[in-house]
């Protein structure tokens, strides 16, 4: 039997130091591209164009938008501007995820706090996430209210982070209902992520939905 399909390989362009969002600090970097191979019994063998590129902090392991080896702490601006967003938004959509099947579990939270201590730079404790998590529960704000603002500025990389983060958080009270998977989906939606994308993340995660909701998606 023939096994053939396709698959992203990695590989490294440049290296060097850059001042790292996450971080706060001068530290290695790898600038890396993806390229799409097409591969026979899982072994690349045809190169079918690059899929993206992005930077990796060799520290932190977080990863960026090329354009961050042009930032600068002391030039402020829409650089921090951004970094407040991106907070903003993981510390939102995350509590939606936590709210999507109606219950509120210890483990959900605890995952929540984790990933915005994660990704933020403002700690934030389990009571005063309770008290974030009532404010969300009573506001109109949807999953794209501020998700919308920092996607054009997301490589694939990082829309792949926030979608396995609410996935984490979604499966932290041992189960995942279909209001999570739907919200997950909307979540890549609002991302400009396509059904393929989406699907490949759920597969690899091993999770349910995997096969469908392909709604929406361009």
């Amino acid at each position: 039997m023939i096994i053939f399909g396709t698959r992203g390989v990695n590989s490294t362009m440049d290296e060097g130091h850059f001042f790292c969002p996450q971080c706060e600090r001068e530290e290695p970097y790898r600038h890396r591209k993806v390229t799409r191979f097409f591969t026979l019994y899982f072994i690349p063998i045809i190169p079918l164009g690059r899929i993206g590129e992005f930077v990796e902090c060799r520290t932190c392991q977080g990863t960026y938008v090329p354009n961050v080896l042009e930032y600068r702490p002391e030039g402020g601006g829409s650089e921090d501007q951004f970094l407040a967003e991106y907070e903003k938004a993981m510390k939102h959509t995350m509590v939606l995820m936590m709210l999507a099947d109606g219950e509120i579990d210890e483990q959900e939270m605890i995952a929540v706090r984790d990933i915005v201590n994660k990704f933020g730079h403002h700690d934030i404790t389990l009571a005063e996430l309770e008290v974030y998590t009532n404010a969300v529960r009573n506001s109109p704000d949807d999953i794209s209210t501020y998700l919308k603002n920092i996607a054009p500025s997301l490589n694939e990389h990082g829309k792949e982070t926030i979608i396995k983060c609410a996935l984490s958080v979604a499966a932290a009270d041992g189960h995942i209902d279909d209001r999570e998977i739907d919200l997950v989906y909307q979540m890549g939606e609002v991302m400009g992520m396509s059904s393929a994308h989406m699907k490949g993340i759920l597969g690899e995660m091993e999770m349910p939905g995997a096969a469908g909701n392909e709604g929406g998606f361009v």
